[in-house]
This record gives C-alpha cells, structure tokens and sequence, in this order.
C-alpha cells in the first residue's frame, strides 16, 4: 500500500516490530544484516537493535529480533518501537500516520499524531477489534472488506473505507505455468484441511487422476499426520515446504482449494489466484466472495464444521466439491469460463486507483 502511495508521488515511511508468523526468506535476509543502530535501555542493561532497510521507495525501519507472533514482542522493543516512532514523526513530519492493532506502540503513535494534528488512520485486517477502545485513537479506519466492516459497525461509527488487500499484481504472475496440481495453503483445520483431504481420499477411491499439493504455511505436514494420516500415506498427494515466492506454487497449480470455516476477513490467495487465471473453489464465508469478485466456485460450509473445524465434512459436502473438480477437468468450456472469470476479476483489480481512493478518503 505504501508502495502504491509513492508512484502516487506522496513519501513514505514505516516504522515497524521485526514479527513474522511464519518463514519467509526476505524477512529472514533483512534480519541477517546487521543493524543500523542500537537503542540501550541503560536501566534494564538491553541493547535493542534496528535495521533500515529501502524497498519500493518506502524507508522500513525494524526494530528488534524475529518474533513469530505479536504477544512474544518484549516491552524494552516495544519502547524502542515508540522512540523510533518519534524520530521517523520529526523527521518525516508526516500528515497522516496508518498503523494497526496489537502493540501498545500503535495505539501511542496514533495517539501522538492526533495531539499533533495529524490524521490517524487505523488499518483493520482482523476480526479482533471488537471494543471500542480500539478505536480510541483512530479518526479514520481503513478495513480489507465490507464484511470485516459489517462487523465494525455495532464498535465504532468512524468514517470507515473498505479497501481490498494490497498486492503488487504484476510481481505475482507467473512468467510460465505447467499446472497440474489441485492445491491446498496452509494445511489448518481453520483453513479447511479436512475437506480438502477428504476430495483427495474420495478422488483416488474413485481413481480420478488428479494430484493434489498442501503447502506448508502454520500448518504443516505435522499437522496432516495428526489428523489425517491416510491422506498423507496416498500416492496422489504431495507436500510442499512454505515458500515465500509463492508463484512458485501458482506456476504448478491447476486449481485452488480456499475451503476456509473461520471467518477470512478478506484472503490474499484468491486476489493472486485470479492474477495467474486460476480457478478457486471456496468457502461462502467473511471476505472470500469479495476477494473473488464474480470468479471461482462458491460452498457453504456445513453448521458442523463450522463450530468444530477438525470435524470430517459430511460426504454430500465433499461430493458438491468433487463434482466441480471434475467439471473443470472434463468439460474444455467450463475450465475455460473459469479462467475466463478469473481474468476478468483480475482485471478490475487496480492498486493504483484504490490508493487514490486512499488519498482522497483521509483528504475528505
């Protein structure tokens, strides 16, 4: 998004805590530099470090050690998150600062840019903003899709602007594919991976030649193994490390399974399925519909499954699957619309003129 901001013409920083939830190469090459500088906290004896690192026109100042999630950042970083803060605001002296939930330093820097007169734009991606002290130092929230901003709306009446999540579109388009695999990121029973292990176990039994890819993400083939062993054990399914080039997995993939039961505020896989032609079947749930935007197959998910994620799915459910697979692969025209579809989402898929709207809802 702040990328998008600077081809606009506007500047750009971030300031941000060194937290990744899952591996990711980039990330781990930016920690591998050494730092820029170290903040010491004389009265704990901690040395905290920072790295200043450029891309795509937008200085990303990270501060501290690779953490996995929010909760196992220290209060000596998130201190030093907030001094940083405070020196990016003066030298930047910025007119609008867009943070996020989670860290005490978020709610302080946009607390400090409203005493400065400066907008304060809070950026929801997650369904745990539910109290309205979240948005007490916020004049402005942004929000990934109109179901996330449903659900805004019984905490907060700040003016609220849905922006789908950012990808730069033509960084994620296969040069080439050879796609003969039925996919499946991130094997989690929230993410659906009973159903999707279900399709392949009912797809051998009836000897379709499909093959099918889980790629780790949090879920990984450990999980598989606890719940569903067999699937693992069938000569028609494969595993593959998390990556963080993740066209690598599009450029093999022949059809997306997007089988999510909890509540997907939004979803970048369907955005970057649409962006290769890549038929995506789905779960009818939170943001996935919108992320789709007219492409891709949508299912109900059963009551069942939705309140017990590692419940086995009802075996009509995995036939309403199983017979959309077997229509994209039978039927020439019926693929074919499907990537037609895609493609046409795609197309209205434009990072440029959502962060114009951007511009023009804080100027508002």
């Amino acid at each position: 998004m702040l990328a998008e901001l600077v081809r606009l013409g506007h500047s750009c920083g971030a300031v941000t805590g060194a937290v990744i939830d899952a591996t990711n190469e980039l990330f781990s090459r930016v920690l591998e530099a050494p730092p820029t500088s170290n903040y010491t906290l004389h009265d704990v004896g901690l040395n905290v470090p920072v790295r200043k690192v450029a891309m795509d026109g937008v200085v990303h100042l990270v501060v501290g050690e690779m953490a996995r999630r929010i909760g196992e950042m220290t209060s000596a970083e998130e201190v030093v998150i907030h001094k940083v803060f405070l020196d990016a605001f003066r030298d930047l002296d910025p007119d609008v600062v867009l943070g996020y939930g989670g860290l005490t330093s978020n709610y302080a820097a946009g607390s400090f840019a409203r005493s400065r007169g400066r907008k304060s734009v809070l950026y929801v991606a997650s369904e745990s903003y539910k109290q309205a002290d979240h948005f007490a130092y916020a004049d402005l929230v942004v929000t990934v899709s109109h179901a996330m901003a449903d659900k805004l709306k019984p905490v907060t009446q700040l003016p609220t602007l849905v922006l789908r999540p950012f990808m730069n579109k033509p960084a994620m388009i296969c040069a080439t594919r050879t796609p003969e695999y039925i996919t499946l990121l991130n094997p989690l029973p929230a993410k659906g991976v009973m159903l999707a292990g279900a399709v392949a176990r009912e797809a051998a039994r009836r000897g379709r030649p499909y093959k099918f890819l889980f790629v780790e993400g949090r879920g990984t083939r450990d999980t598989m193994r606890a719940l569903c062993p067999d699937v693992l054990a069938l000569p028609s399914v494969a595993i593959a490390n998390n990556t963080s080039d993740v066209k690598l997995v599009y450029a093999r993939t022949s059809v997306i399974l997007y089988p999510s039961l909890w509540f997907e505020t939004a979803g970048k896989v369907p955005l970057e399925a649409n962006a290769n032609g890549i038929p995506v079947l789905a779960s009818r749930i939170g943001g996935i519909p919108e992320m789709l935007d007219g492409a891709g197959y949508l299912f109900d998910p059963p009551e069942a499954c939705l309140s017990a994620w590692e419940t086995p799915p009802p075996a009509a459910y995995v036939e309403a699957w199983l017979t959309v697979l077997d229509r994209l692969h039978n039927d020439p025209q019926e693929h074919a619309d499907a990537v037609r579809r895609a493609h046409a989402a795609a197309d209205r898929y434009n990072p440029v003129q959502m962060a114009q709207e951007f511009v023009d809802f804080v100027q508002r």
